[in-house]
């Protein structure tokens, strides 16, 4: 009885320490290549989630459109505002918080991991599970989302736990496990409201075939973080419309949305295989084994399909969960190719097969996607500058304030003098700033101000004395305000 024992705990140990080492090595992909090598995927990441939580801790920041028109809730950015009062401390600058954001968001985002994991051995069986793990773990598109404090990024996170808990409830816990689903499908929908047909549907089939017992559970958890979202929203922008409804009503009526680009209806289905490379072939064979998740992401794809402003990021819920359906399918070509023809009969060839197949599809994209969003040089300078105590006002020169990561990245409560248009405009505007953010070879930068550092062709410039208020009309707020932005 004693060896047995043993041996079962010895089992678990190498489990427990297996799991250990797999999701410390996903944590520090995610987290190294966020602090590495910084790069941006959407400015709204910085100005729709940062920035009013910056504003909210420290009560200055950016205002962009959607803020000054209500259309966006308070709850993620009332949480971020938490994450960068009790982390500031922790670096100079803008870094405490930064970096306590990106490692925070990364954990969330070994839901991936667990899920690809969790919902892969249920369906499909141990092979299929570890290769859905490994290729969570690495796949590019994942790791580079991951520390995004973007709404839709951070609602999926959320979607998959709660799809796991309602789809597998049973047993004695089976109301806790539905209540719970509800509640993070609930939370998903809120954060992404496009993602609320695909929570919908999940929040149905959990009920199915029990509906008159299964329903109470559902429905309470999933009205749970719908009833907090329209209290939030009710105290903080006193409308009787929620911002969602706003949100709407803003880019699909008045066509706000628009000006930002539009895309066809069908764009989408070439992004996605193109994201998911070679292995998209295999999303076909695991939806035999697991149809919800195929119908989930194909819901989240229309979803935004009927939305003519598209972007990439919209869909990465739908990319964790076709990740695992891809997976569950080579366990399942592995399977019928050992039967038929002899091939990959040990299960870790299978593994190990399907995990390098995974991150070289990646690959594919990688230098794509990496390279179209590196930060530009005046996010930077801002970063460099919210370590300086003696500024007391900034410029910004040759960039665009969309690229300089607002007072987010700046951090002092200084006025930021936003656009200076010409060299003539500059020498009119420069006593209202002691530091300017203006690219390397720029000829129009007063004599007083002295070059220091640069950061890929922008350059912060510093001169001595004060700063004199600025005139009405020249900081960045106003700017936006005036051109409606």
């Amino acid at each position: 009885m004693i060896e047995p024992t043993l041996a079962g705990r010895n089992a678990r140990l190498k489990k427990i320490a297996a799991w250990i080492a797999l999701l410390t090595a996903a944590l520090g992909v995610r987290v190294a290549m966020a602090l590495l090598l910084p790069y941006v995927i959407h400015a709204d990441e910085n100005f729709q989630t940062l920035e009013p939580a910056h504003r909210l801790a420290y009560g200055y920041g950016i205002i962009t459109w959607e803020w000054r028109m209500g259309i966006r809730s308070w709850v993620f950015p009332a949480f971020l505002a938490g994450v960068m009062r009790a982390t500031a401390w922790m670096g100079a600058g803008n870094s405490g918080y930064l970096n306590s954001i990106i490692v925070l968001l990364s954990l969330g985002s070994l839901s991936t991991v667990w899920f690809g994991y969790a919902w892969a051995k249920r369906v499909s069986g141990t092979e299929a599970a570890l290769i859905a793990a490994g290729a969570s773990s690495f796949f590019f598109t994942l790791v580079l989302y991951a520390p995004k404090s973007l709404s839709e990024v951070v609602a999926a996170h959320l979607l998959l736990p709660g799809l796991y808990l309602g789809a597998f409830a049973e047993g004695s816990r089976e109301r806790r496990r539905l209540f719970f689903a509800g509640v993070l499908c609930g939370l998903a929908a809120m954060l992404r409201i496009q993602i609320l047909p695909a929570a919908a549907v999940a929040a149905v089939y959990f009920c199915y075939p029990r509906w008159r017992t299964r329903i109470p559970a559902v429905a309470a958890g999933f009205s749970l973080p719908v009833f907090a979202f329209w209290l939030v929203d009710k105290l903080t922008w006193s409308s009787a419309w929620p911002s969602c409804i706003r949100y709407f009503h803003a880019n699909l009526i008045e066509g706000r949305a628009m000006d930002y680009g539009t895309k066809p209806w069908f764009w989408y289905l070439p992004v996605v295989a193109a994201l998911l490379g070679p292995i998209v072939i295999f999303t076909l064979q695991g939806v035999r084994r697991s149809p919800l998740l195929a119908v989930l992401a194909l819901l989240i794809v229309a979803s935004h399909s009927v939305i003519a402003h598209k972007e990439i990021r919209y869909i990465y819920p739908a990319l964790a969960l076709l990740i695992p359906l891809a997976a569950i399918g080579y366990a399942d070509t592995a399977a019928y190719l050992r039967r038929r023809w002899g091939l990959l009969q040990s299960s870790r060839a299978v593994v190990a097969s399907g995990v390098l197949l995974f991150v070289l599809s990646s690959a594919c994209v990688a230098r794509f996607l990496l390279h179209a969003n590196i930060i530009r040089g005046a996010q930077f300078a801002f970063n460099r500058l919210s370590r300086d105590e003696n500024l007391c006002g900034v410029g910004v020169y040759g960039s665009g304030w969309g690229e300089t990561g607002g007072y987010t990245h700046l951090h002092r409560d200084v006025p930021m003098i936003i656009p200076i248009r010409d060299g003539a405009d500059l020498a009119a505007k420069a006593p209202e700033f002691n530091a300017l953010v203006a690219p390397q070879a720029a000829p129009e930068v007063p004599a007083a101000f002295q070059q220091g550092e640069c950061f890929r062709g922008v350059c912060v410039y510093r001169r001595a004395g004060a700063c004199r208020p600025p005139r009405p009309g020249d900081t960045i707020n106003e700017l936006l305000q005036r051109e409606g932005h």
